[in-house]
């Protein structure tokens, strides 16, 4: 019975602890929302550039594309620069790509040349991030578009490589095919 007591009384000790925990990665995913909508309104100011929003993973689209859009079955090609959103996109956030001017632009070794073609995936197959998921249905061939989303649709509560826990991302996209 002691036993029983003392495994209650340190669950509830514990409930602050993991509710502050809860509140603190919703204040931080608050904060990247503001950051991503200042993002979105100052990317938008430009003529032609619109985006959608796919369920808290925003598409910036800079350059529209053709044929058919890109549905949660279907198969796309393209090259993607991942970025740790902190408000901007810069070389100093860059933490994958595959897209060589990008990697060049970065000073990244580029000697590998196979590093540097198109992915092709299925995207209900695909092992990506949910944001990432959701923000490319609707893409379209030769679309270039920013998505960026909160570390709510991310990695998680938990670092992953060099991403922190909770990290907003942006993933900037040149789509080169779509089929469904």
């Amino acid at each position: 019975m002691k036993k029983a007591m003392r495994i209650f009384f340190c669950v509830l000790a514990a409930l602050p602890v993991l509710s502050c925990g809860k509140a603190s990665r919703e204040a931080t995913y608050a904060s990247q929302e503001t950051k991503i909508a200042s993002y979105i309104e100052s990317a938008t100011k430009t003529e032609g550039v619109t985006f959608v929003n796919n369920d808290g993973a925003y598409r910036i689209i800079y350059k529209e594309g053709t044929g058919e859009a890109l549905q949660a079955n279907g198969v796309l090609s393209f090259y993607y620069a991942a970025y740790i959103f902190n408000g901007s996109k810069s070389g100093s956030n860059l933490m994958a790509t595959n897209h060589r001017e990008t990697a060049d632009k970065a000073n990244w070794d580029t000697s590998d040349a196979s590093r540097f073609e198109a992915l092709t995936v299925s995207l209900d197959e695909a092992d990506f991030v949910e944001g990432l998921k959701r923000g490319l249905v609707g893409v379209k061939a030769d679309q270039e578009a920013d998505i960026v989303f909160s570390g709510r649709y991310g990695f998680g509560p938990k670092n992953y490589g060099q991403i922190p826990a909770n990290a907003a991302l942006l993933y900037e996209i040149w789509v080169v095919a779509v089929t469904n």
